[in-house]
């Protein structure tokens, strides 16, 4: 077995009000910093179309896929950044949590924010092992309770598909804007759909993950890593990284150490 160190980040977008933790102040910062926790897959959440060139331009390393969430593949994605030198991409979707999830731009309409949501599928081979996973990466809606829910009923049922037509291991990360305590938090790691695996909650014990740049007020953890692969949880850790008051985000980065 390999060990491989998965993050999932939500990087906030654009956000004038941020002020010094406005994407354009803190970018630095984030080349700066993150590259010492050497991740080989992240799974980006709010990444406008000017921050997905600047992390291809400034993490050359990785290939990045993804699309926009809007109709015309714009707006903000949830990109997956994967090692190069690590891995070869089998196959790559983004499909919208709605009831039309093939039609670009569509959300639920019931009581889903005016935002759309997407999952970003990609299916990696790791060179080394010669093994292969799935990783969806998501950002379930920050309105809608039901729209949460029928959001990750969405991604289970599809996870339970793509199982069935080939077994491969399962990584699904994501900033859920849910917390422990919630129905949909509880609906996944009851979720069986992986050949009567679960799927597990790698990073349970991190402590909080959002905290909107008031670390010493804002305790929530919204942001999760699940898997069916062998997990270290010991190793896992949120990246708190800060600098005079410039954070890599509003929400910490999470960690986990998975092997394959």
């Amino acid at each position: 077995m390999s060990a491989i160190r998965v993050f999932t980040y939500n990087i906030r977008t654009e956000a004038a009000g941020d002020g010094i933790n406005a994407f354009t102040n803190r970018k630095d910062f984030v080349k700066e910093a993150f590259p010492k926790y050497e991740a080989d897959v992240i799974g980006f959440q709010e990444t406008q179309p000017h921050m997905r060139q600047w992390i291809i331009d400034n993490f050359p390393d990785y290939e990045i896929c993804g699309v926009g969430r809007g109709a015309d593949l714009l707006g903000e994605s949830n990109i997956v950044a994967f090692k190069r030198n690590k891995f070869d991409l089998v196959s790559l979707e983004t499909f919208w949590l709605s009831d039309t999830p093939r039609k670009a731009g569509s959300r639920f309409s019931t009581d889903q924010s005016g935002c759309p949501r997407i999952c970003t599928c990609t299916t990696l081979y790791h060179r080394e092992t010669g093994k292969a996973f799935r990783h969806y990466n998501t950002h379930l809606d920050h309105v809608g309770q039901f729209a949460q829910a029928q959001g990750i009923s969405l991604i289970l049922n599809r996870i339970a598909a793509d199982y069935d037509a080939w077994a491969l291991p399962v990584i699904l990360t994501g900033d859920f804007n849910v917390t422990p305590d919630s129905v949909v938090y509880k609906s996944v790691v009851s979720f069986k759909g992986c050949g009567g695996e679960a799927l597990r909650d790698v990073t349970a014990d991190v402590g909080p993950t959002f905290h909107g740049y008031r670390p010493e007020k804002v305790h929530s953890k919204i942001d999760y890593i699940f898997t069916t692969m062998p997990c270290d949880e010991t190793k896992s850790f949120t990246a708190t990284d800060e600098k005079d008051g410039v954070y890599l985000s509003d929400h910490y980065p999470v960690c986990a150490e998975l092997e394959i």
